[in-house]
Formats: C-alpha cells, structure tokens, sequence
C-alpha cells in the first residue's frame, strides 16, 4: 500500500448505512473521504432491514433505490398487531399515505443488499474504499487523528484532521475516545432469521407482544421473494434481571407464531438465526469529540419504541456531513467546532425521540407488563375503529411526525372516556359474567395497582431508580414541547 492511501481529509470507520451515507454526502462535496469497513461486502448484519418512507426519500437522494427496486421489492402498506397471540388490528398502516411527499410504503430490503448498494454510491462519488480493513485503534491528538487497521495481517496507519465512528454499536472509535455508550437501559439485544413459504404479494408487516417478549417485541416483515425476516428484541436490562436466553426466546415466539398466526404455519427457516445489539437514542452521553463525530449505531441514534436504526443513521450521516465540512474549511477541529453537530442533531431529533425514550422508559418495568399488555390491546382495537385515534394516538410506534401533544391528547381523552364507564361497565359485568368489557373495568385499575405493588415491594430500588428515570424524562419532554411544537423529521433535512 502507497503512503498517499494512508492519508485522507476525513477517515469514515465502518461501511453500513451510516458510513456510506456521510462518505457519499462528502465526497460529492469533493472531499478527500477514506472510508475503512472491516468486512467484504456483500455480507449479512443482523436487522429487521425495515426502510420506512423517510428512509426511501433518502435513499432516492443518494441515488440507490431505482437500483434496489429494479431486484425486486414487496411494498409494505399494511400492518396486524398480535398481542397474547391474538390478532388486534389489521389494515392499512395509519400513518403511511399522508405526505405527498413520500412514498407511501416501506421497503423490506435485506442488508446483504442495502449496504452494498450504498456503499458503491459512495465509492462512485469519489470515496476510496478499503474493504477487508479492521480497525483496531483510533488515538485523537493535537496533530489529528491516526487510525490503525489489521489488513491482510498487518497493522496499517492512517491519518486525517478528521474520523466519523460508523462502526456499530461496538464502536471502536467510541471505545478510543471514551465515548462508547454502555447503558444497558437503552440497549436491545435481537436475533433473526429468514424464513421461506410466504406469498410474496402481501405486503403486511406483523408485530407481536406478549409477555414473554416485554419490553420488546417480535417481527414477520415479508419479501417479495416469498422469505420473511422473522426476529425478536428485548431490552438488555430485562434480559440481565430475568436471565432470558435469546435464542429460546426466539425458538418460542416462532412456534408462537406457527400457532397463531394463519399465515405462519408453513414457514422454514431457511438461514440460521443470527443475534446482534442496538443502541437507542438517549443512552449516548455526547457524540462528538476532538478530531470527530459518532453516528449511526455508534452514536446510539436508534428508535428507542422499535429499534428502528436505518433511516436514523441516514439522517445522522446528513446532519454530520455539513459541520465537518465547515470544520474543514475553517482548519479547525477540536471539540467545541464539532459541538454543532450535537446541536444540530438535537434540534432534528428531540422533539420526537425525547417522547419515543419516554415511552420506552416507562414500559422498562416488566412487572408491569401485564396491564400494559391489556391497555395495548385496547388501544388497537380503538385504531381498528377510528382513523384519527390510529393515525395520532398510534404514531408512537413507528409514525412519520411524532407529535407529543396530539397523541398525549389522544390518549387522555380515551383513558378519561374509559374511566368515566368503568363503574358502569363493571356493573354490567357482574350482571352478566359472560358478556365481554369493551374498555377499563374495576379489575383492570386493580391490576394496576397489583402491578406497581409487586414493583415496589419486589425490588424497591430499582422501583425508585425507574422511577425516578421516568420523572427525569417527563421533565426533559415537557420542556421540548414548550420549545417545539411540529417534528422536524416529518420534514426532512433542508439542506441535503
């Protein structure tokens, strides 16, 4: 290797969508963009491989999903919530449709296929790619940033003024600079599979709760190609305090699914099942620092409701790529000039993913899961009825403009409706045993307090720890919402 391939104005680690995204947006800008991914492309990445429509306007952009579409692709437009086995809505994806200006599906695009689409979008711009190149150390000093890599059995050195972690969740860029988020409370740990024998025209992508799987849940996201991507994600914490075994986990939601679901009893696997980890948004302390900046999964910019991770690293990639061009160009790249890219990705991100890691932590408590189970129940069968309630109320998992106060308001204005019958309603009940409730009853406010009862006297610190963190993340989304009243994601990134 010559030394003018040891030297670059910005060293990208790591080649999945973050990666390729800021390489691509750089080098079209004209930089000098080294980019180090530690595989051979094409190679598999444990994912749900979901691209949502704000993903497909990005994808478009850089000039990859004509490329992608022409193989083949089943468009998702529907949607069916599984709880306790039991299907609780089915139909149209609520939120999809509503924008003229995106797609109004997703894609299920296998990251064998994404990632290597756009990897090549960034090496046509004008990124050198070294693929096959592990990263083994990354020192940030006065004079830049040296990164080695292991290539080919030996240790290589390269310098740039500037490095973007977009290594993952195991960031080794994270890791050399200290920054490598370890929280374990927004930390999901996943395994999933391919299976075969679907029919490849349903474009309907299943979700499952139940309590074996909370604070998590399970996917079937269909291909046109007949295969599903299958998996599983729980929290890291409740796999600690419960010793869940994953790949049991994964086995039991599969013939969970074999047996209640219709469409499920035929499917093979077809691939072994495979596990991985995603850090969502909120558990990073800073992703910044002197001589660079985290993105992607190193930067922990998951969903913190879905795990949803693709679109986020797009959009992370996007708002990075301006400010260390702006660094370049000002010749200055210490920590407070890369500081804006914290702002900037604050302003884009924290009126939504603020309220999605306070729902996430409020369902943290598995001794809860039961009534949460009941009220998500309910809340499906309300979006199966009403279309403004599925569109707002809903949006939490999964929408396309989070909106705090709307969907805040959609929920009180049930849950006040709910306890204005229960008197009624349990009367009704204890008249006619056999008569189903169609909302809150008396059991179900003392299951609630049951719920919270065995909580606290089960384990009463980390009660009070969760509690307490829940509090912390209330305060922290009131102010947002005084500060911000639309989601500047539903917009998009102006500038790109």
């Amino acid at each position: 290797m010559t030394a003018r391939y040891r030297h670059a104005d910005v060293i990208v680690v790591g080649g999945g969508p973050a990666g390729s995204v800021v390489a691509w947006d750089l080098a079209r800008r004209g930089v000098d963009v080294l980019l180090l991914e530690r595989t051979q492309f094409p190679r598999d990445k444990v994912c749900g491989d979901y691209v949502e429509p704000r993903g497909l306007r990005i994808l478009e952009l850089v000039g990859c999903l004509e490329r992608l579409e022409q193989g083949g692709l089943l468009a998702i437009t529907d949607s069916a919530t599984f709880v306790d086995g039991q299907c609780r809505y089915q139909g149209p994806i609520p939120f999809y449709g509503h924008s003229a200006e995106l797609a109004p599906h997703g894609y299920i695009i296998p990251r064998v296929e994404l990632d290597d689409a756009l990897l090549g979008a960034a090496a046509q711009a004008g990124a050198r790619v070294h693929q096959k190149a592990s990263v083994i150390g990354v020192h940030s000093g006065p004079d830049g940033v040296e990164v080695t890599a292991r290539c080919a059995g030996s240790d290589v050195r390269y310098r740039a003024p500037l490095v973007v972690g977009a290594d993952g969740a195991n960031s080794v860029v994270g890791s050399g600079v200290g920054l490598l988020a370890d929280d374990e409370r927004h930390t999901a740990v996943a395994q999933r599979a391919y299976m075969s024998g679907a029919d490849g025209t349903i474009g309907e992508a299943v979700f499952w709760f139940d309590e074996q799987l909370f604070p998590g849940y399970g996917w079937m996201f269909p291909m046109a190609d007949g295969r599903v991507n299958v998996g599983v994600g729980i929290l890291s914490e409740t796999r600690r305090r419960l010793r869940v075994h994953i790949p049991s986990l994964f086995r039991a939601f599969i013939e969970r699914a074999r047996r209640f679901h219709p469409r499920s009893a035929s499917l093979e696997l077809c691939t072994p099942a495979i596990g991985g980890v995603v850090k969502t948004y909120g558990g990073a302390s800073r992703n910044y620092f002197h001589g660079g900046v985290l993105i992607g999964d190193a930067g922990s910019f998951a969903d913190p409701m879905t795990g949803e991770g693709i679109t986020p690293a797009f959009e992370s990639a996007l708002l990075a790529a301006p400010v260390l061009m702006r660094a370049l160009e000002a010749g200055h790249f210490h920590g407070p000039q890369l500081s804006e890219f914290e702002a900037s990705f604050r302003r884009y991100f924290d009126p939504a993913m603020d309220f999605l890691d306070l729902c996430a932590a409020t369902l943290r408590n598995h001794y809860m899961a039961r009534p949460w189970l009941r009220a998500l129940a309910r809340g499906c069968e309300l979006a199966q009825t009403d279309a403004e309630f599925a569109l707002i109320g809903g949006s939490y998992f999964g929408g396309l403009d989070i909106r705090p106060r709307g969907i805040l308001g959609q929920i009180w204005v049930r849950i006040a409706q709910d306890l204005v019958l229960v008197w009624p309603r349990s009367t009704t009940q204890l008249l006619d045993p056999k008569l189903q409730p169609t909302g809150a009853t008396i059991g179900d406010l003392v299951e609630w307090q049951e719920a919270w009862s065995r909580s606290a006297l089960r384990d009463p610190l980390w009660h009070a720890r969760w509690t307490m963190d829940v509090q912390r993340k209330w305060v922290r989304v009131l102010a947002s919402m005084t500060r911000a009243t639309t989601d500047p994601r539903a917009a998009g990134l102006p500038d790109v």
